[in-house]
């Protein structure tokens, strides 16, 4: 039933022009609101996230962040046109460290979050980066995840999933290519470390902080946002600064705390473009109440 859902979904959007598909997103994400969507998990968040604000910004800036979501969807389905079109190059701009994704032949592994338009930027990566991978998980049901994975691939974006062996990542990474990690989602606990998050332990991945300290190679945070004003998509990136202490256990949560905190400074700046619609503190170090969402 997702499935065909989805498809009739995008189906009938791709080929809005933009400012409709934009309009059309932000009026789904607000009607979202209205009926509830993930209300609780969202302002939890908010309070912990930024426990000082009143609760009428808290729900604003709710009510945006599920807007921002339905701007993704309903622009998800067109990219594969502005690809094709060229379109791209008006609508997605590398605005800071470009020289940063320059490939080289040791690879690079590039860390982001889910802010902005993800599924935008990550076609504008492509498009002006060579060598380019991003980071999937494979969905459960396989026909929504072929539908996802070929608009995707249609937009450019060459996709290497998260169960795919350990080699894949290390021949990506040989042959020069620039993996991308989203690296703020909840991890389940032999997955992840706990990590400072706005002020409070968050599983975190650790898969990238490994790939980067075994095999040496560079890793570095980007973020994007969007502006309503130009309704261009902004990406900005950045170097992570990281001196091994010899200690790899200790290293790889030093280094996934700094990428952490890169997340955090990025939603501070767009806190109305964050997905906080995930219960992102949901995994609890031992000892602690096993859910902060109840």
């Amino acid at each position: 039933m997702s499935y065909l859902l989805a498809k009739l979904f995008f189906s009938s959007v791709k080929n809005l022009p933009r400012d409709k598909s934009i309009k059309l997103g932000e009026q789904i994400g607000s009607l979202f609101w209205k009926l509830g969507y993930r209300k609780k998990v969202i302002i939890k968040n908010l309070d912990i996230a930024f426990p000082d604000k009143p609760l009428i910004w808290k729900h604003e800036t709710g009510k945006k962040s599920l807007e921002n979501i339905g701007r993704v969807l309903t622009e998800f389905p067109k990219i594969p046109y502005y690809v094709q079109s060229g379109e791209i190059e008006k609508i997605v701009e590398i605005k800071k460290g470009g020289e940063l994704l320059e490939p080289t032949k040791d690879g690079k592994i590039l860390v982001t979050a889910h802010i902005g338009n993800w599924e935008l930027a990550g076609a504008g990566l492509a498009y002006y980066v060579d060598e380019f991978l991003d980071l999937a998980y494979r969905m459960s049901n396989k026909k929504l995840n072929d539908l996802i994975t070929s608009i995707r691939k249609k937009a450019g974006i060459n996709v290497i999933f998260h169960d795919q062996p350990l080699k894949d990542f290390i021949k990506a990474l040989k042959e020069g290519k620039i993996i991308t990690f989203m690296v703020d989602q909840n991890a389940l606990r032999h997955r992840g470390v706990f990590v400072d998050f706005f002020g409070f332990p968050a599983s975190t991945v650790t898969f990238p902080a490994k790939l980067a300290l075994k095999y040496k190679k560079e890793i570095i945070f980007g973020y994007n946002y969007y502006d309503p004003l130009s309704k261009k998509i902004f990406i900005e990136v950045e170097k992570i600064d990281f001196k091994k202490t010899g200690n790899f256990e200790q290293d790889i949560k030093s280094l996934t705390q700094i990428y952490t905190k890169k997340v955090e400074n990025a939603v501070k700046k767009h806190p109305e473009q964050y997905f906080w619609v995930h219960k992102r503190w949901k995994t609890r170090p031992e000892g602690e109440p096993e859910n902060v969402y109840n």
